[in-house]
């Protein structure tokens, strides 16, 4: 029997289309095993290498440069070979020799950023192209930097829309877009960066709405939107940013009423809501902020009194409510803002006499109109007395003092 089976093998093996049948076999063997090699070598490579992504990531540094104006290059002749950690300006790098900083903040580079290769920097933690003079727009691909935390491309010539995809950022805590020519709305998607803490896109054109979606943003200690071209109304879910420390809204076309929800921002500092469009009264919520240290509400439509509150704001340095439309008297409570070193009353249509307890307010400097009558015996007390032919400046750290029908109001 077990001749008659070898008797069979033998003969298979002798036929052309078995023998080629096992030819392909063994080859295809061949060919898995090599690529299981090639394949554990080149892991073995990537994972042992004391350079990490370097090469990837000094290609797409120098090829950025290349796009940039011949004055930038030069600046950046530091950027010469493979090894981007080893001496080139503004680069820094953690253990593994993957690019963490690029900070070139102040170096006057002229170019954009089309040629940036964002996705070869999987590591980067900071960006800082602060005051140079890129242009162009903020490319889509911004996005894949999601190991970002800080990013500033401020004070460049920028424009166009902010990418919906810096809602990928979520590592994100500061952003710093402003002093650019950015137009468009503010992206929704900045709602999801529920790690940001500072925001700052001042002094752009944006247009159209503040987002209500910006009420996720709990860990905010800083929001800028100020001389810009937003027009709706403030939302009231701002007041649900209780880690405010700095809101400035100065320098849009807001409408509305500034609404009660504001006095629950009870860690201000600071609040510029001027040279918008808002009406309607100051609330008295607004005494709940007592860590303001300056308060700007000038030049708008305010009406109504001065709430007797205000006098709660105990650490308030600097107190502007000048232009609007306000009535009435000053609050006899503005006598216990004694820390306050400017307040600006004037262009409203406030009477009656000056509290005379604001003369105890020795910090204060005070001027007066050139034509004025003598000055009240009870502003004796205060740091500067003297006449000018014109009201002062905003910039100018005074009280603009006017005389209004029967008594003296400021």
């Amino acid at each position: 029997m077990s001749l008659e089976k070898h008797t069979m093998t033998t003969s298979l093996l002798n036929k052309p289309f078995f023998s080629f049948f096992l030819h392909i076999l063994f080859l295809l063997l061949h060919i898995i095993n090599s690529s299981s090699f090639f394949a554990l070598a080149e892991h073995t490579s990537s994972t042992t290498s004391p350079f990490g992504n370097n090469n990837t990531e000094a290609e797409a540094l120098l090829q950025w440069k290349a796009s940039l104006d011949n004055q930038s290059q030069s600046i950046l002749s530091s950027w010469v070979g493979n090894s981007p950690c080893i001496n080139w300006i503004g680069i820094t790098c953690d253990n593994s020799g993957s690019v963490t900083n690029l900070n070139l903040a102040g170096f006057g580079l002229r170019g954009t950023l089309y040629d940036f290769n964002f996705s070869a920097f999987r590591n980067l933690f900071v960006l800082d192209f602060h005051n140079n003079s890129l242009s162009g727009t903020i490319p889509h691909e911004i996005g894949k930097l999601t190991s970002l935390f800080v990013i500033s491309l401020a004070e460049n010539n920028l424009n166009g829309l902010i990418p919906f995809s810096v809602g990928n950022l979520t590592s994100l805590s500061k952003l710093y877009l402003w002093g650019n020519k950015l137009s468009g709305s503010i992206p929704q998607e900045i709602r999801l960066l529920d790690s940001l803490n500072q925001l700052d896109l001042s002094n752009n054109i944006l247009t159209g709405e503040i987002p209500y979606s910006f009420e996720n943003l709990t860990n905010l200690s800083l929001l800028y939107l100020n001389q810009n071209q937003l027009s709706s109304s403030i939302p009231q879910e701002i007041g649900l940013l209780e880690s405010l420390n700095q809101l400035d809204l100065s320098r849009n076309v807001l409408t509305g009423k500034i609404l009660n929800s504001i006095g629950k921002l009870k860690k201000l500092s600071f609040l510029d809501l001027s040279r918008n469009q808002l009406f309607g009264p100051i609330p008295s919520s607004i005494g709940n902020l007592t860590s303001l240290s300056k308060l700007y509400i000038w030049n708008n439509k305010l009406s109504g009194s001065i709430p007797q509150e205000i006098g709660l704001l105990e650490s308030l340095n600097q107190l502007d409510l000048s232009n609007n439309i306000l009535t009435g008297r000053i609050p006899y409570s503005i006598e216990k803002l004694r820390k306050l070193s400017f307040l600006g009353l004037s262009t409203n249509q406030l009477s009656g006499p000056i509290p005379f307890s604001i003369g105890n307010m020795t910090m204060l400097t005070v001027m007066f109109p050139f034509n004025s009558s003598p000055m009240p015996p009870i502003l004796t007390h205060c740091q500067t007395r003297q006449r000018l032919k014109d009201p002062p400046f905003i910039n100018i750290p005074i009280i603009h003092i006017i005389k209004a029908k029967p008594f003296w109001v400021f």
